[in-house]
């Protein structure tokens, strides 16, 4: 005969099992969110370096005239049309230190809004990720528009490329958040879900 005891444990048990399914939902919802607002945002990219207060009044204006001059190749658009809007955006990880200037130590970010993908895809296949873009002594990179759940995933993926490489792998980070591994014949991705995830390694 079962005692009170018993009859608790069972339903501590079950609404376990049930807390766990939920958050199990919870997390793909979570995951098609984000990957939906990525889809978004397609459209996006975002300027680092550019120091605040150099585009005046008007960001948007400052931003096609710049981007004329940067990529001359891409003449044939129509960049006051193409370019929407831009605005600043302050960066997930600024940090105030005594006796600096923040806006001129870490610049908010100016986010441009494309009206067509296939040239703000053009614009980023032009300006190499990890390569400094200078025109008329003024300096910044482009980076893809992500939420910041993806941006933290794709730091996270970073930690693991130089062990890949000391092993002679050939390792790439692909958008939005994914890792993938090519060993001599084998093609390998992995992926996190999690933003911070408790594991000692990226997941396949």
């Amino acid at each position: 005969m079962e005692t009170r005891t018993d009859i608790l444990e069972t339903e501590v048990k079950t609404v376990a099992k049930q807390a766990a399914v939920q958050e199990l939902q919870l997390s793909d919802i979570r995951w098609k969110l984000e990957e939906a607002e990525n889809r978004q945002r397609r459209k996006n990219l975002r300027i680092l370096g550019i120091k605040e207060g150099l585009e005046g009044q008007d960001t948007r204006a400052y931003i096609v005239s710049l981007f004329k001059k940067a990529f001359p190749d891409l003449v044939s658009w129509n960049w006051d049309k193409e370019i929407q809007r831009a605005h600043r955006f302050p960066l997930f990880f600024k940090k105030q230190e005594a006796g600096v200037n923040d806006s001129q130590k870490h610049p908010m970010v100016i986010i441009i809004y494309f009206g067509n993908f296939l040239l703000c895809q053009a614009v980023f296949e032009k300006a190499s990720p990890n390569a400094m873009i200078s025109v008329d002594g003024v300096s910044f990179y482009l980076r893809p528009d992500f939420v910041h759940a993806t941006v933290e995933r794709r730091w996270w993926l970073r930690t693991f490329i130089a062990p890949f490489q000391e092993e002679r792998a050939e390792a790439y980070l692909l958008n939005p958040a994914r890792l993938k591994i090519l060993y001599k014949t084998s093609i390998r991705i992995f992926f996190l879900q999690k933003t911070r995830p408790g594991i000692s390694g990226p997941a396949e």
